[in-house]
């Protein structure tokens, strides 16, 4: 590697700064826009509909076949453990707090936990459910997938289990293969344990809040958004922008960012107006990783519409002191907005609150995991979405699949010759195959894809005339010339060509502190969740990359181009070799053999940036091999975690 690596490390974080400062914005300009009351109801029905877009269909309604396992009085409350079917063989666990004296139906809230591994027997989602229990609500704390009781990965899996926030996104990378989106799935187990809540006698239907912290804070917001049975809530520690996040270099979990949104120029604050003006507190901290400007900010937009739909003291906001977190002072903010908003008289301090061991909060003795009790964990049900999908789409044709990739990649069909930078290395880089030239061609505003032409007497201004190989490697196409297999690619009369796409090699951000391409909550997740929050595809633009490589080539004396790739840059190649209407030859190590295998594992390697969302509903990559046909060599398939697969598969 020469002093050129990482000289473009900042660039596709700023390009995509730059993008959702424009949509932002434009909104900033529809916000400031609205005067009257007409206004902000066309504004919120516009953006209920475009969230309910984001979010997809939401199941049908099945069966809660709710049952109460056990119960316990403490000193104020009583404690009820259940379990409900949020869908069929997907159990949900939950705690119920019931106050001990009640003079008729009470209010009650919905709580929903953060990124604790306990879930619902966290010491913070404990104590303000007792605390509002003990101030006359009932409340039902419930389980998010892969918390509390209901584990998703098991030693049988061949691997460690991942960390909590890693395991949502390797469901939620499952999930977008088949069109799927984890967050719908977390709040519609949410919804239901909302279901579940206002089926019990003691609640008050016409008083009903919702509340949780950080990832908890999440789904308030989307229970919020989706759900017109609430009459009043308090996401804390969640509500920020989009856009602040970016800039910040702040990666959200799978859930944190649903598909479309920025395209339907939407923000955090947008969220909470689906239903305006229901009362809402937004609850942050001066010190947390969500930056606090933005919340602010949040606040005033949507007291604006509040007030313009003629509520002023519905929307409020509360700051508290320190680091990310539900603290006493922030659970105190919520208390006191919730017992105003739903006639609740009692002091807002909480005091009496006694923790309760774990143990004695499982709904599913003795292990307290659902797994065992019929619960099938969340990527079967992906795997059988992935299997159905397989089964009714059949064998598509060539045409169908090159349209689809088109679609799915958000590839335009044709698109004049990129404008190049020569790239100037005084030291007069060299490396394994010779004398080195770069050229950075602009294949999007803002992004460049880095060529390297390797050689003995490669020209200072133009890539080499005649033939020529074009090589995309798994993360670094440079690093990849260190191994010999890739070596022997560039042997033979042939102009050996290497290209490093958008946040590969000579681009690999070192944004959000990226070490390692492959941690499942790094700086590549975080651009194909903004990619798939843009409407686009994060691979689409890799593959756009090399395809305009192609024609910068084609353009400037070669004249004809085979492809070849390995590992992630085996999946680029093979589609821009399916797509470039030159028909190249293509050779492909150590590549994917198809997205159904990671559909079908519980874990797997292969990053979000390499899966398109909703590919299996028109096409699998066998498909694409397919149709590549005799223009095709492939050999060694890797499986889902990036290694060998131990089954043999032939080479064609």
């Amino acid at each position: 590697m020469s002093m050129l690596d990482y000289r473009y490390g900042h660039m596709v974080h700023e390009a995509y700064v730059e993008r959702v400062r424009e949509i932002m914005a434009r909104r900033r300009e529809r916000i400031a826009a609205l005067k009257t009351k007409a206004d902000a109801l066309t504004y919120v029905r516009r953006a209920r509909a475009a969230v309910r877009k984001a979010f997809g269909p939401l199941p049908t309604r099945t069966p809660l076949r709710a049952e109460v396992t056990g119960k316990d009085a403490y000193p104020g409350y009583i404690l009820e453990k259940v379990v409900y079917h949020s869908r069929p063989e997907f159990l949900v666990t939950g705690n119920l707090y019931v106050p001990k004296s009640l003079a008729g139906k009470a209010p009650a809230v919905l709580g929903l936990c953060g990124h604790a591994i306990e879930g619902k027997a966290w010491d913070t989602y404990q104590s303000f459910a007792q605390g509002l229990a003990r101030k006359g609500f009932v409340v039902f704390m419930v389980d998010p997938i892969q918390q509390g009781e209901r584990r998703q990965f098991y030693p049988k899996d061949g691997t460690p289990s991942p960390q909590l926030c890693h395991a949502h996104n390797l469901m939620g990378n499952q999930m977008a293969l088949v069109g799927d989106f984890f967050g719908t799935w977390l709040a519609w187990d949410a919804i239901r344990g909302l279901d579940y809540l206002l089926s019990r006698p003691e609640v008050d239907r016409s008083r009903v809040g919702v509340t949780g912290n950080s990832g908890g804070g999440t789904q308030t917001t989307y229970v919020t958004a989706l759900d017109p049975r609430v009459t009043m809530a308090s996401p804390n520690c969640y509500i920020c922008s989009y856009l602040a996040n970016l800039e910040n270099e702040e990666p959200a979990d799978a859930e944190q960012d649903p598909p479309g949104i920025l395209a339907s120029g939407l923000d955090h604050a947008d969220l909470l107006l689906t239903y305006a003006p229901r009362p809402t507190i937004i609850i942050a901290t001066d010190d947390d990783f969500f930056d606090i400007r933005a919340a602010r900010a949040a606040y005033e937009d949507v007291r604006k519409v509040h007030r313009l739909l003629g509520s002023n003291g519905s929307a409020a906001f509360f700051a508290g002191k320190g680091p990310h977190s539900y603290s006493k002072e922030c659970r105190e903010a919520m208390y006191g907005f919730f017992m105003k908003h739903a006639g609740v008289r009692a002091p807002i301090r909480e005091t009496g609150v006694k923790l309760v061991e774990k143990e004695k909060l499982y709904a599913l003795p003795p292990k307290g995991e659902t797994h065992p009790f019929g619960s099938r964990r969340a990527f079967e049900f992906t795997a059988d979405t992935a299997a159905k999908l397989e089964r009714r789409r059949g064998t598509p044709g060539a045409k169908k699949v090159i349209s689809a990739a088109r679609k799915v990649l958000s590839i335009p069909k044709a698109m004049p010759v990129p404008h190049h930078r020569m790239i100037r290395d005084r030291g007069g880089a060299t490396g394994p195959l010779g004398l080195q030239r770069q050229f950075a061609v602009e294949t999007a505003p803002g992004i460049q894809a880095i060529v390297t032409a390797h050689g003995k007497d490669i020209p200072l201004t133009y890539p080499p005339k005649g033939p020529a190989k074009l090589y995309i490697g798994n993360t670094s196409s440079l690093e990849d010339l260190e191994l010999r297999d890739v070596r022997k690619l560039a042997r033979g009369r042939t102009s050996f060509i290497t290209v490093d796409p958008r946040g590969m090699g000579q681009s690999f951000p070192k944004t959000s502190g990226n070490v390692d391409f492959f941690l499942p909550y790094n700086a590549d997740f975080m651009y194909a969740q903004y990619s798939d929050m843009l409407g686009e595809d994060y691979l689409g633009g890799r593959v756009l990359d090399v395809l305009r490589t192609m024609d910068f080539l084609l353009a400037n004396g070669v004249t004809k181009i085979e492809l070849a790739g390995r590992g992630l840059g085996s999946v680029i190649a093979s589609f821009a070799a399916l797509l470039h209407p030159s028909g190249p030859r293509v050779e492909i190590l150590h590549y994917l053999p198809s997205y159904r295998l990671l559909a079908d594992s519980p874990v797997h390697t292969w990053p979000r940036s390499v899966m398109p969302r909703g590919i299996l509903k028109h096409f699998d990559l066998p498909d694409v091999y397919r149709v590549l046909g005799r223009r095709l060599r492939k050999s060694r398939p890797w499986g889902p975690m990036m290694k060998p697969l131990r089954t043999r598969t032939p080479r064609s």
